[in-house]
């Protein structure tokens, strides 16, 4: 049963209760001659059951979503032996390495024990440098409390064709930042890095249209990035999926191109609304002369006709901040911006109470 089909039959359930509420309001009005302090009462009591059971609904269909997406996560968490799609482009290895098995290990461990954490960095305007979109990163802490970083795991989960879980990971836990973020960032986007392996397994492909859904109302908020090359090769479904994403309102990105000449419009046609671009790529490109210059204006006049927005990664140093004004630069995101920081750190606080 889908989660659709779950909320249907709560608020089935809830309109039940509300019809037997306003029956025995019509009673009791009765019973007591229409007296109005029993009415108000008795009306009052009817609402509050509704909100009451509404509320309780949602609550209850958004955590019986999330416990359900982790559990089948975790289930279909087992190193791949076999090729699972002999015809994807960017096949796993056939079979898992002892080195691989021991990091996927560790992986599990961390999502059965809940030990993922989601980490954020700014994205800013410039040359304000005012805060505009965030990029998420996963932490995975072992056991022992030491973190295990992207750069440990990715490799081995993709090998095993494993790295859709840490997709879906990264989306339930980018969900839960966005709806428990403070007022001061309550518009913000995240944008969460996708592998096409994610989206070309039916099984993971189907939790993660569930979740969609579930959250269709944070369509608008969450960006989903690729990098060129995985866009380049990427299969028949994946591409038939991504229009199935699309068309649900998500947007997406691109990132690690290393030409300025790509078919931008067909990216824009695909939804792709937003394009990263190292910082040394496009110094090095300006650096070159009128010529160079005018290949980066070229380059930046095209996402503009397309309606694409041009992020520039990897700024790490003040000293290049006026070259990159220069180019009329309108995103930036580095460690010059910030550093990523644990999600909880943009989110609502609860109160602390003093001890008496």
């Amino acid at each position: 049963m889908n989660f659709r089909q779950k909320s249907s039959r709560y608020s089935g359930a809830v309109l039940f209760t509300a019809g037997i509420a306003g029956a025995i309001l019509v009673v009791a009005s009765i019973s007591s001659g229409f007296r109005p302090e029993i009415e108000i009462w008795l009306a009052t009591a009817l609402v509050v059951s509704i909100i009451l059971h509404a509320r309780a609904g949602f609550a209850l269909s958004r955590a019986q979503q999330e416990l359900e997406m982790l559990r089948g996560l975790v289930d279909k968490f087992q190193p791949a032996r076999r090729k699972a799609q002999p015809d994807l482009a960017f096949e796993p290895a056939s079979d898992v390495s002892e080195n691989d098995a021991d990091v996927l290990k560790e992986v599990q461990n961390a999502i059965e024990n809940d030990r993922i954490d989601l980490y954020l960095q700014p994205i800013v305007s410039l040359p304000q440098r005012k805060l505009r979109y965030y990029e998420a990163f996963s932490r995975l802490r072992k056991a022992d409390g030491d973190v295990l970083r992207p750069a440990d795991y990715i490799d081995a989960a993709e090998r095993a064709n494993r790295i859709g879980v840490i997709d879906n990971m990264i989306l339930l836990r980018a969900v839960q930042a966005l709806r428990q973020f403070d007022p001061m960032n309550s518009q913000h986007r995240i944008f969460c890095n996708l592998s096409p392996a994610t989206i070309f397994d039916n099984d993971f492909f189907t939790r993660f249209t569930d979740y969609l859904d579930a959250n269709e109302d944070l369509a608008h908020r969450l960006v989903f990035e690729f990098t060129y090359p995985a866009v380049e090769m990427m299969h028949d479904r994946v591409r038939t999926n991504l229009e199935a994403i699309a068309k649900r309102g998500y947007a997406f990105s691109v990132d690690h191109i290393r030409r300025f000449d790509l078919d931008w419009a067909a990216l824009r046609a695909k939804n792709f609304r937003y394009v990263k671009a190292s910082s040394a790529m496009l110094l090095a490109e300006s650096s070159k002369g009128d010529e160079g210059r005018k290949c980066v204006h070229q380059f930046k006049q095209a996402l503009f006709d397309n309606g694409i927005d041009l992020i520039v990664e990897k700024i790490e140093y003040e000293s290049k901040m006026p070259h990159i004004l220069e180019l009329g630069i309108d995103y930036g995101q580095g460690t010059l911006f910030g550093v990523p920081q644990i999600a909880t750190q943009f989110t609502v606080k609860e109160p602390v109470r003093a001890v008496a």
